[in-house]
């Protein structure tokens, strides 16, 4: 018996393997062009979106740079009822809260950064709502309250900003030990800290003689 197969036995051997496999194959090839079809109907939808968003937000700072308040409050409505996932709503809600804490409308601006805590999935935009969210409960004698919010850190890139809002909420607690040290590390994670912000310097100085 020969090690070799006739050129009838290959021929048969690769119809088997043919009529095996194809299946297989076809199927193979049904998911790849499925996958590529949806990726690039998933690509289209979310250019789609963006613009459509970027549109509406354009139209916010329009009506917002001409003190339009109804019409600002109409095209951030858009954005947060259709576009809830984009840059440009929580940009928007950022905005708004900013605009409520100058008039000292802090349960509006709370409900704007909320908003963002709630909806957004960037890490970024989280922590600076966290931190101005905080920010607004000192303002409003809630430093115990401040400092629980900040417990959850969504980026550490704002490290130096949230320690020295908690200094902030320890001081407010007359915790002059703590927010010392809150400060402390603020002007640790804040590069040249005493340039760019003063402010903090002057406040762990402050402590610093105490």
């Amino acid at each position: 018996m020969t090690d070799y197969l006739t050129e009838q036995e290959q021929i048969e051997l690769l119809k088997s393997w043919i009529k095996q496999y194809t299946p297989v194959i076809v199927m193979g090839i049904l998911i790849a062009v499925i996958g590529i079809s949806g990726w690039r109907y998933w690509q289209q939808r979310e250019a789609k979106i963006l613009t459509h968003a970027s549109a509406v937000y354009d139209e916010m700072l329009t009506a917002r740079s001409q003190n339009d308040a109804k019409a600002t409050f109409i095209q951030a409505d858009k954005l947060f009822t259709h576009y809830p996932r984009t840059t440009y709503s929580q940009m928007a809600a950022l905005m708004l809260a900013r605009d409520a804490v100058i008039k000292k409308n802090y349960p509006e601006a709370e409900k704007h950064l909320q908003w963002i805590l709630d909806k957004s999935s960037d890490t970024s935009f989280r922590q600076i709502a966290r931190i101005r969210l905080a920010r607004i409960l000192i303002a409003e004698q809630k430093p115990d309250a401040a400092l629980k919010l900040l417990q959850t850190i969504d980026d550490k890139s704002f490290n130096g900003l949230t320690e020295e809002v908690q200094g902030d909420a320890y001081y407010a607690l007359k915790n002059n030990a703590m927010a010392r040290q809150s400060y402390k590390q603020a002007l640790a994670d804040l590069p040249n800290a005493e340039i760019i912000r003063p402010l903090l310097q002057m406040k762990y100085d402050n402590l610093a003689t105490t």
